[in-house]
């Protein structure tokens, strides 16, 4: 056999190919002529490595570590993109050839300038295995799934329905289609561990070591769920009366169900952490005291931001306007403000967006929602912005 292979362009398809007949390492294969080598490698279950062949996208054959050797060829060729031909004898293994895979890997690798790991773990605030978590859901394996995710990740189902998944604005699958959806997988996993009352919690042997956690939201939750993991006796001290801190009182009950919260806190319970309710650090208890009285060999702080950002401009203080946070917490505490028939809310982030539509829900009649700079400078997240506005939440920009 002599002259060059021939190549495939991209586009080309030939449906009614005839079959030709060719040799794979002393195997005659059978396969259609429009097919390439790596295509009837894989029918003969023959491995050929490869990094950039995906059915998807176009062949190029750029990482090169696909060669293989053609009888009659100068050189080895790239399998992902040349075409079968009758009586081709093709070799993928010998010590030439793992040498130029060699070579061409390191080449890769040594003047890259992506990420060292998937950069969706990098975009993640968690740093959640998410590959080894996404594989494992597309297998089945939802326990096993939910592990990786808790190594990291204590709240999936309820993280899973409020996080706005920066991951995901990373996810290379979108180079091909659309993202990955990372997020709803976090909900779906946590929710069927929740309703198989999962709890892969194997707490260490105990220390003798006592911590005291100062509030009890995601913070507090975090640290006190990995420290009892270890062994150590944790106590919660939270100044309101259930435990959750914004999940509970800032996320509205239609983005955050609290039997979903108080679900994922369960784990927390059966593990031995305590949880003292209504215990203010400062009007009830001290730092010194816990550490010098009470005897706690170590103490986190994570008090949280209750307190809402002022306008600093002249009106605010007015009756009717109430600032978010405080709005927010009221109406899960069971007091909400008589909202009235028309609403407007100043700002542009996720707790204005909440605002306006716990206001419909509240009853008023007409919501506008001001912001002072355009539509897509708004930190709240897209999709959170179409709910309200298909809600019928009205919307001022600059």
């Amino acid at each position: 056999m002599s002259g060059k292979p021939e190549i495939i362009p991209p586009s080309v398809t030939e449906p009614q190919a005839p079959l030709v007949a060719l040799t794979i390492n002393g195997s005659e294969v059978r396969v259609r002529a429009d097919q390439t080598i790596l295509q009837a490698a894989e029918l003969a279950d023959v491995n050929i490595p490869h990094l950039c062949e995906l059915p998807e996208m176009e062949h190029y054959g750029g990482c090169r570590m696909c060669l293989v050797e053609v009888t009659g060829m100068e050189r080895p060729v790239p399998a992902c993109s040349t075409r079968v031909s009758e009586n081709m004898d093709v070799a993928t293994d010998s010590d030439h050839l793992l040498r130029l895979r060699k070579t061409n890997l390191e080449l890769l690798l040594s003047d890259h300038n992506a990420y060292c790991a998937p950069p969706c773990k990098y975009r993640c605030p968690t740093n959640v295995d998410i590959p080894a978590f996404i594989s494992l859901v597309g297998d089945g394996d939802y326990d096993e799934s939910q592990r990786v995710l808790k190594e990291n990740l204590p709240l999936p189902a309820s993280v899973g329905r409020i996080c706005p998944h920066p991951c995901e604005s990373q996810c290379r699958r979108q180079e091909i289609e659309e993202p990955v959806s990372i997020c709803l997988s976090h909900r779906f996993v946590g929710d069927v561990a929740i309703q198989k009352g999962l709890h892969p919690e194997k707490p260490g042997a105990p220390t003798g070591k006592r911590v005291a956690v100062i509030g009890s939201g995601p913070a507090g939750i975090a640290n006190a769920y990995y420290l009892a993991l270890k062994g150590h006796a944790v106590t919660i001290f939270e100044a309101l009366p259930e435990p959750g801190g914004m999940l509970r009182y800032g996320i509205p009950e239609y983005r955050l169900p609290k039997k979903v919260l108080d679900a994922e806190l369960e784990p927390l319970w059966q593990m031995g952490v305590e949880f003292r309710a209504n215990t203010s650090l400062g009007p009830d208890v001290s730092i010194d005291q816990l550490l010098d009285q009470d005897g706690y060999d170590a103490l986190f702080l994570g008090i949280g931001a209750h307190e809402s950002r002022s306008l600093r401009v002249e009106g605010e203080d007015l009756p009717g306007v109430i600032p978010v946070v405080d709005f927010l917490r009221d109406v899960t505490l069971g007091k909400p403000a008589e909202v009235g028939d028309r609403v407007a809310v100043i700002g542009g982030g996720f707790s204005a967006i909440d605002a306006v539509r716990v206001a419909l829900r509240l009853g008023a009649k007409d919501v506008t929602l001001v912001y002072r700079r355009s539509q897509k400078e708004m930190p709240a997240h897209e999709v959170e912005v179409r709910d309200a506005q298909e809600e019928g939440v009205k919307f001022v920009f600059l």
